[in-house]
């Protein structure tokens, strides 16, 4: 019974001394992937043109008539890459340029009899003033010199009356105008243009098929200079500066695909944006937007998803 009693304490007073098994003043071990002076730093990121990628769009709605491009073309700015039916829009052009022809001549017809009513009236004046001084020598009648009086009073109101037919004449002939600029603006609508020069990466229309307003078919990538847009954890984003050396690698394998430099690092965190799984995913962690400028893309692709290595 003592036996027990002596084994029992000494198993208690060897677990009371070696139940910790960490040494006193030992330090916590970091968690995995913790930055403590880390070198370099890797973010997830697209290739992309540095200039945002432009989404082609018809303002006014139709039947594609024509279309003058396919996914890979070089196209100049200002280059058709899109018609559609206008014949409607067309037609209208003609009619209208030809009323405004006419409202042009009955404005210069009209302007033409002001100007004759006005001389009239100012040779009437004349032989008014005339009549008058030799009325008031008594050589001339009171009948004579009203009679002149009469009819300056009369050609003033006719002048009066051309001058307003005149001016309902240029009115006319000013809507007419504003009516053509509509029409050829409508026009002008059928027609999509290149707005910059550059390269057209995708096309999802053709002939035949209606496009409602405003309704993105194809997609151009503006010439310039290429970059990829990257997204950095916030452990180590704002070691991220502008200037600092980066590499391309491709996803997964480690292959270097290009270099370049870091041209800009955004001045705020935020949510992920890039690569987000789903819409709307729940993301406690922050990201800070890094722009690399790439020396030689010429092997990458616009919208390939690549790992980029910023040096620190």
């Amino acid at each position: 019974m003592k036996y027990c009693i002596f084994i029992f304490f000494t198993l208690l007073l060897m677990n009371a001394c070696g139940g910790n098994d960490k040494p006193a003043g030992t330090a916590p071990v970091p968690f995995e992937g913790a930055p403590v002076n880390a070198p370099q730093v890797v973010g997830i990121g697209r290739v992309e043109p540095e200039e945002d990628i432009i989404k082609l769009a018809t303002q006014d709605g139709g039947v594609v008539r024509r279309l003058l491009i396919r996914e890979g073309d070089r196209v100049k700015a200002g280059a058709i890459v899109l018609e559609l039916e206008k014949s409607v829009a067309e037609a209208r052009l003609p009619q209208i340029r030809a009323r405004s022809a006419t409202q042009q001549a009955q404005v210069a017809a009209d302007e033409k009899a002001v100007a004759e009513a006005e001389t009239r009236l100012a040779n009437l004046h004349k032989n008014l003033t005339r009549i008058q001084d030799l009325f008031n020598k008594n050589v001339e009648t009171a009948q004579n010199r009203d009679n002149a009086q009469f009819e300056v009073q009369n050609q003033q109101a006719a002048v009066e009356r051309l001058r307003a037919s005149a001016q309902v004449s240029r009115s006319r002939l000013e809507e007419f105008k504003n009516e053509l600029a509509v029409a050829e603006r409508e026009l002008a609508l059928k027609t999509v243009k290149a707005p910059v020069a550059g390269r057209i990466l995708s096309v999802s229309t053709q002939a035949g098929n209606a496009l409602p307003p405003q309704n993105a078919f194809a997609e151009l990538a503006p010439d310039g200079r290429t970059i990829v847009r990257c997204e950095v954890d916030e452990l180590l984003a704002d070691r991220v500066l502008p200037g600092q050396k980066a590499v391309i690698r491709a996803m997964g394998s480690g292959d270097t695909l290009a270099a370049g430099e870091v041209i800009y690092a955004a001045p705020l965190l935020k949510k992920k944006s890039l690569f987000a799984e789903t819409p709307g995913e729940k993301e406690d962690r922050r990201v800070r937007e890094v722009k690399i400028l790439l020396h030689d893309p010429e092997n990458l692709l616009f919208n390939a998803r690549v790992e980029c290595v910023i040096q620190l």
